[in-house]
């Protein structure tokens, strides 16, 4: 009998291990999510201070697939101070993504280099860091377990950067859905502390694709945080790659 129970509890003990993943590869899951060969975006930026002040602005972003490495263009169209700035993202394979900021008030633009990734993107909560999509060997993972958030059963996934990966963090944990392994809550970390708080507020299914319709940055330091919400997006357009390019950035 107590052979038995023994083979009965290792056969459990043995499904059971299979069906809990490695936390590589809920990592790479998080990495290859679907966002479609191309979308385009209308976006809601809302600065929020301390005492609740609200600052709102309007951002177009277009996004398209190249071969598994992604190319992003943000214009904002509103309010005037800003209207016309861009932000282009290439990702590269093999070291880190070109990214390009054009303030139309210089009629230029200037790459963003690896010693100003820990800078703000446009006065936000998010650093040009923050606006980059982490490759998963950059890190070193573990998961931590299981936890529910807003309904949502999720895996808890630590990541932390290897000493040949620059970062400002020095570790994050993401409550990562187990259905679909969409990261609805990342914390970054300084210091052994929480600094920032990424969290979905909204996710919802368009075009078959996981969105996040509604998304906030939250400085935990300075109570300051930004919420980007979607007030429209399509997927699969056939976006013309040729936006994607420094010379159409600087085209305002």
């Amino acid at each position: 009998m107590l052979a038995v129970l023994a083979f009965i509890s290792l056969t459990i003990t043995g499904v059971l291990a299979e069906q809990q993943p490695s936390a590589e590869y809920i990592a790479q899951k998080i990495y290859d999510r679907d966002t479609g060969h191309d979308s385009h975006a209308t976006v809601f930026m809302k600065l929020i201070e301390k005492d609740g002040k609200a600052r709102a602005r309007e951002m177009e972003i277009w996004q398209k697939d190249f071969s598994g490495l992604k190319k992003t263009l943000i214009r904002f169209n509103s309010p005037a101070e800003i209207r016309g700035t861009g932000f282009l993202t290439w990702e590269n394979k093999d070291r880190d993504d070109d990214q390009h900021l054009f303030l139309p008030e210089l009629r230029r633009s200037r790459r963003v280099v690896s010693s100003q990734k820990d800078q703000k993107f446009v006065n936000s909560d998010f650093t040009y860091e923050d606006m980059q999509r982490r490759r998963v060997e950059k890190d070193v993972h573990h998961l931590l377990g299981s936890k529910t958030l807003t309904g949502f059963n999720c895996w808890v996934l630590e990541s932390t950067p290897k000493p040949s990966a620059e970062s400002q963090y020095e570790k994050f944990v993401a409550l990562v859905t187990k259905d679909s392994y969409i990261p609805i809550q990342i914390d970054s970390y300084k210091h052994g502390r929480v600094v920032k708080r990424y969290t979905v507020l909204s996710l919802q299914k368009i075009s078959g694709i996981w969105t996040d319709m509604v998304a906030e940055m939250a400085d935990l330091r300075n109570q300051h945080r930004t919420v980007l919400e979607v007030q429209k997006v399509s997927y699969n357009v056939n976006v013309d790659a040729n936006i994607f390019t420094i010379r159409n950035l600087e085209k305002y």
